[in-house]
């Protein structure tokens, strides 16, 4: 035990507490005299008096008789408010996400069916008003919906991995675009059904969502 050491350390946190010697000697109920000794390293703290020492100044016997604070204290600290920040960050991801779905959700609903009937009762493209507006909505809540995922994923950025992120966010991001994607295929089969004629719809649309299949799945492969 470094008497000196210790001495500096009372001192330091006598200070830090904004006590004056003679506040401190009278929690204690010691002499001014001993606790400049003890702060001078010309004397050592009585055992016994250790723990009321160590209480008064907000540390433990362990670090007193140290003369200093343990390293691990101050990096459990770190990391409890490292701990808290994570998740934070990631419950505003998980709310981003649930919005986002909600609007990927409403869009394919509302954009999908109304195309998929405008298929089957209009020949002409955006025959009435209801279309117009209804993809346009579609497409704005597409749009917020995939800004609003960034937004989230973008936030993780700040205290998670790369590798945390594909965990977090890859499968979750996936299932959005399967989501994103309906609405923009009953348009492409709107568009072709307008330009091309109803034969060959089906089967155009058949092979692109036989693409979109394959793509998802190597897409699934590699985020598990």
């Amino acid at each position: 035990m470094d008497s000196k050491k210790t001495g500096g350390f009372i001192a330091a946190l006598r200070k830090e507490k904004g006590y004056t010697q003679a506040t401190l000697a009278e929690i204690l109920s010691v002499s001014n005299r001993t606790v400049s000794k003890w702060e001078n390293g010309d004397g050592y703290p009585d055992i016994t008096i250790l723990p009321d020492i160590a209480e008064a100044l907000d540390v433990s016997v362990d670090e007193l008789l140290a003369g200093e604070k343990a390293v691990r204290e101050v990096v459990a600290d770190f990391k409890i408010t490292e701990i808290k920040n994570k998740d934070n960050l990631l419950n505003f991801f998980k709310i981003c996400y649930v919005i986002a779905l909600f609007f990927g959700v409403f869009a394919a609903l509302l954009g999908t069916f109304y195309e998929i009937y405008c298929i089957w009762a209009f020949k002409i493209l955006f025959y009435n008003h209801w279309e117009i507006m209804f993809s346009a909505i579609s497409l704005v809540a597409e749009i917020a919906a995939g800004l609003i995922f960034t937004i989230g994923v973008t936030r993780l950025e700040i205290s998670y991995e790369k590798s945390e992120l594909v965990h977090i966010a890859g499968k979750k991001g996936l299932l959005l675009s399967v989501v994103l994607i309906l609405f923009p295929f009953a348009f492409t089969a709107r568009v072709i059904d307008f330009f091309i004629g109803a034969a060959p719809t089906p089967y155009i649309m058949a092979a692109l969502i036989i693409a979109v299949i394959i793509a998802v799945k190597i897409a699934y492969e590699k985020i598990k």
